[in-house]
């Protein structure tokens, strides 16, 4: 390994302490007050309530490593040639709960499975690409963020076209929230690249204002969007109910229960047609020379019910 010439150490001072112990308050009070708010709902319209808490849950628990000094290491910086400290703890906070940020928005808009995968696996890229790029000591760090600058670039993509014509088609009031939440979230999370940019790019900002600017960044998009999916809760219910009650299934495998209507697309064998009946489930007769029955189920995207 390189040995480098250091001309002090950037690293975060009691400021940056406080708002790392303020943002874990925030996060682990929001996390209680989601799930509070969705054990109140049946068991089907808990799908956004779950993947909400849990990912302020997540991000609480990385800033509680972070609060605690731990998370931690010190990387030569290329720009002021300083020994910059990277917070690793933040990068595992978002491989985690960036995806459950999308997959809350693609739930919310029920596209495809194939557009939800490559979505998200473009934003799993993006952050390996960012913590990478942070503790890379040679100019070659801005190689991995023009890489993770392209990444978010189809993330956004995506969420603007794609997955929007997703909930365009489901209609209703759906597609005016997906679309707030959409553009609210898409904007938002260009803030990140600016601030990697300024700190562990170029290293022309202290150690506290990255930790400031980071925090504020992941309060607006976990604990405001957060509140903001919960805010929806009845327009989402609303809309839930109006599609089960057309026969179309309750919009996501998360919500799928033992009384979900089923679309009849193709069929999978029932050992026990009667148990299924009296569950309330459709059933179909048995096939012949007495084989088992089957019962219509919906694949092949994010509305399937099982």
């Amino acid at each position: 390994m390189a040995q480098h010439p250091t001309s002090g150490y950037v690293s975060t001072t009691r400021p940056g302490w406080i708002v790392y112990w303020v943002t874990f308050g925030l996060m682990a009070f929001s996390a209680v007050c989601f799930m509070a708010i969705t054990l109140t709902k049946p068991q089907r319209h808990r799908k956004h309530g779950y993947c909400t808490a849990l990912i302020v849950t997540i991000a609480s628990v990385a800033y509680y490593a972070m609060a605690s000094e731990g998370g931690a290491t010190y990387t030569y910086a290329i720009h002021g040639g300083n020994m910059r400290q990277i917070y690793w703890a933040r990068y595992v906070d978002w491989v985690f709960t960036t995806p459950l940020l999308l997959l809350d928005l693609l739930l919310l808009a029920a596209c495809p499975i194939g557009t939800a995968m490559w979505i998200i696996a473009a934003d799993v890229f993006m952050i390996i690409l960012g913590l990478f790029g942070g503790v890379n000591t040679h100019k070659f760090k801005w190689g991995y963020y023009a890489m993770g600058c392209f990444c978010e670039l189809i993330i956004s993509i995506g969420l603007v076209f794609n997955a929007m014509r997703s909930a365009m088609a489901r209609g209703g009031g759906i597609s005016k929230v997906y679309a707030g939440m959409a553009a609210y979230l898409t904007i938002l999370w260009w803030g990140y690249p600016i601030v990697w940019g300024l700190a562990e790019g170029a290293n022309v900002i202290s150690s506290d204002a990255e930790v400031a600017a980071y925090a504020g960044l992941d309060i607006a998009a976990k604990v405001f969007f957060g509140w903001m999916i919960m805010a929806a809760g009845p327009i989402i219910t609303a809309q839930q109910d109006r599609e089960y009650k057309e026969g179309k299934g309750y919009p996501s495998i998360l919500d799928a229960s033992i009384d979900s209507p089923l679309s009849i697309t193709q069929t999978q064998p029932i050992a026990n047609p009667a148990a299924q009946a009296t569950r309330g489930l459709p059933t179909m007769e048995p096939g012949a020379n007495g084989t088992a029955g089957s019962v219509p189920v919906e694949t092949g995207n994010l509305q399937t019910v099982v």
